[in-house]
């Protein structure tokens, strides 16, 4: 429970702020760099613990299923937990 909160607050005194500087310097929407960069900045530690894994020698049994099977489920996971917790229905657009 700890570890939550202190994550809570890393994240929103840091990560937040430098992915708005990020955003206003490449000049892109706050919608556009939420969808991008924070998905990127929070999949990028498990991102690398895998690529190393998979490059070290002797081979490890993590690698690149370990990254496919983990992206399958936060994108299928992550969405569903958001529309199972959303208060209303949401009408989704094309922009």
């Amino acid at each position: 429970l700890y570890m939550f909160w202190a994550l809570a607050i890393v994240v929103d005194e840091y990560f937040v702020p430098s992915l708005d500087v990020i955003s206003d310097d490449l000049q892109i929407s706050k919608d556009v760099a939420g969808a991008t960069l924070m998905a990127a900045g929070g999949s990028a530690p498990e991102f690398f613990t895998s690529l190393f894994s998979a490059i070290q020698e002797p081979s490890s049994a993590t690698g690149f299923g370990t990254i496919v099977g983990s992206a399958v489920f936060n994108v299928l996971f992550v969405i569903a937990a958001c529309a199972y917790f959303s208060k209303e229905e949401l009408h989704l657009t094309w922009w």
